[in-house]
This record gives structure tokens, sequence and C-alpha cells, in this order.
């Protein structure tokens, strides 16, 4: 009769933890997975922070939180980890009631980007082990990680090239904080620029006279058509590279900026610019919209960003090209811009193996050996 009593007892607290645990594991369970920072550089080192809160008496004996991020993330645990196309993580735990975890993942990055985790799941089990239970829940976790910055002789002496070039041939223009003095007059001039207490004192009409200072801008341009098919991701990520290179360099010199390219942003799906920029944080601003670039429309969505600048006639901006597609068809239309009295440079990647036809005086190349893979 005790037997009986007792196996009665024990199935009793069986379907009783069963059902509690059915009712109310995920109660005041929160799972949270976040980025220390909000961007970073190829090469440097981040962390994500994953929280786990269980906020409740009952215990979870067998607790795992599950999520997927991208593989160019190195982490430094590899524990309960599988990498295909994405990076698998499962880790396992065990909760009292009301404890809280909170672990620090280490890792890596190893290529630029935008990367975002938009969900975790989570997986528990009852205290005799016999049910399973599973949820998902929604995350908004992302991180920029920016283009890595070119390290070449050949880049620093373009850029030092073309800010000589930019010195050179500067337009000038007045400049309303810079006066100079006061004349009579001229036919020619600006009513607004009449001094009305220097002509009444003189009894006739004075005008302000100002000095000139220097107008410079840059847009880049860049295409991320390669020239030949020949390791094409390889030799885009070096085309977003230098452009952030070139950028920095024009940024450092207080010189306005902006950008355009036939890159496709992963979150809009498509193109855009980073509008003009003088500020030591538009360099950020260029980085972020060049990270976020998956795509292209090739060639021909180039050539539409260049048939609407040669229809603007734009002769206040000096227009830097970054391009690793140097045909013929490219070159004749950066060859009108010039005939147009458009300031027009180009950087050209390009592979050792390639040969360099119909050189242009204002093209100048970076040449990077080419490795099969």
């Amino acid at each position: 009769m005790r037997i009986i009593v007792i196996i009665a007892f024990a199935i009793i607290i069986y379907l009783w933890q069963q059902s509690l645990y059915r009712r109310i594991w995920d109660r005041h369970l929160t799972v949270s997975l976040s980025f220390d920072l909000p961007y970073m550089h190829v090469g440097e080192e981040g962390s994500l922070t994953e929280v786990i809160d269980n906020a409740k008496f009952l215990p979870l004996p067998v607790f795992h939180v599950k999520f997927s991020t991208t593989r160019d993330f190195r982490f430094k645990d590899q524990i309960n980890t599988v990498v295909t196309d994405s990076y698998h993580r499962n880790d396992a735990y065990s909760l009292l009631g009301n404890q809280k975890i909170t672990r620090k993942l280490t890792f890596t990055a190893e290529k630029r980007g935008y990367f975002h985790i938009s969900g975790a799941g989570m997986i528990a089990r009852d205290f005799f082990m016999t049910r399973t239970f599973a949820k998902l829940l929604p995350c908004d976790s992302w991180i920029y990680v920016l283009p890595e910055r070119v390290r070449l002789p050949e880049l620093d002496t373009s850029l030092s090239n073309i800010l000589g070039e930019l010195e050179a041939r500067r337009s000038l223009v007045e400049d309303p904080y810079t006066f100079r003095g006061i004349r009579e007059y001229g036919p020619e001039d600006d009513m607004r620029r009449i001094n009305w207490k220097a002509s009444a004192r003189r009894q006739s009409w004075m005008v302000n006279v100002y000095g000139f200072s220097a107008l410079q801008r840059v847009k880049i341009l860049v295409n991320f058509e390669p020239n030949m098919m020949l390791r094409t991701e390889y030799m885009e990520e070096l085309s977003i590279s230098v452009a952030s290179t070139v950028a920095a360099g024009f940024l450092e010199k207080s010189i306005p900026v902006k950008v355009m390219s036939n890159g496709k942003d992963i979150l809009t799906k498509e193109t855009g610019e980073v509008d003009f920029g003088a500020a030591a944080e538009h360099a950020l601003t260029v980085d972020k919209y060049l990270a976020r670039i998956s795509s292209h429309t090739g060639i021909e969505g180039f050539f539409h960003i260049l048939d609407r600048e040669i229809k603007e006639q734009d002769r206040e901006s000096a227009y830097i090209v970054v391009s690793p597609y140097f045909k013929q068809d490219l070159l004749i239309k950066l060859d009108y811009m010039r005939s147009r009295g458009m300031d027009v440079h180009m950087i050209v990647p390009y592979f050792d193996i390639q040969e360099r036809t119909d050189w242009r005086p204002y093209m100048q190349g970076l040449e990077v050996a080419y490795v099969e893979t």
C-alpha cells in the first residue's frame, strides 16, 4: 500500500511540475543580445553581450539560447557552434530561480558590412527532462563594420597630386565675411551690396567690396563594375576601401566631400549617396554608407550617375572617380566631362596581369598582385 501511495504521489508531482512548466516556463524570462559598440573597423576586436534573466522562482535546469550571425565574425569561443553560410551558436545554461547571467562573446570582424541579429531562440526542459519548450524572441541588434583603410604609397602619391591640382585650379569666389572696403556703385553691382550709411555721407551710391576665398569641394564617384571577371569581390572591396581612404584624406583638410556610387544599400535595396559635409564626423557617415553596400547596378547604373553630372555641369567641384573598370565607353564619358571644363581625376585599382591600354593623363593606377584563390 505504501508503494502505491509513493507511486501515486510521484505521478502527481510529475504531472504538477509538467503543468507548471508548461504554463510559466517563459514567464519573466528574458534574453537579450547586444553589440557593445555601434561600429568598428575591419580587423578590430568587438564583443556581443548575451544576457539571460530568469526573474521568477521556477528554475530551468536545462536552458539553451540559439542565434545566428554572419560567418565573417571570428569568435574566440567556438564551443557549441556550427559554421555554414552563417555562424550558428547554441549556448547551454542551468538557471536557478531569480538568476541573471551575463556572458560576453568576443570576436574579430573579418569583413566590412552592416550586420543584424533579428531574433534568438530559447529552449527549456522541465525538471524531469521529459518535456521540451521553445520560443522565438525578436531581437534588434546591429553593428557596422567599417571599410578598411588602404595603406599604399601609390594612393598617398595620388592624393597628394590631386590636392596639388586642387590648389592650383581652385575657383575664387567672393567671401561676404572678408570686408575690404567701399567704392562707388557701378552698373554691374548688385543693389544688395549698397552701403547705405556711406552713401548718405558721400551723397552718392557706394557699395561694399569683399575679399575672396577659395571654394573647394570634392565629389567621389565609386563604380563597382569590374574590368575583368577575376576576383571581382576582392576588387569591389578594394574600391570601397580606396573611396573611404580618399574621403578621409580630403576631410582631414576640411574639404567638403560628397560620395555617390552604383552600389545598392543592403537596407533600402536602392542606390544612394552621401551629401556634402566637411565636419570630422562626416568621415563616419561616409564609411557607414560604404559599409551598407551589398551589390551594384552595373556599369549602366554608373553611366546614369555620370550623365546626371554632365547635365549639371558642375565646375566648382573636383571629381574623383574610383573605378576598377577602365574600358573605352567609360573613358569617353570622362574625356567629355574634362572637355567641358569639369575637373576629373580617376583612381584605378587593377591587377598586375591586366594590360594598361589607352591610359589617360588624369588616370592614376593602383596596381595589386593577382593571386588565385
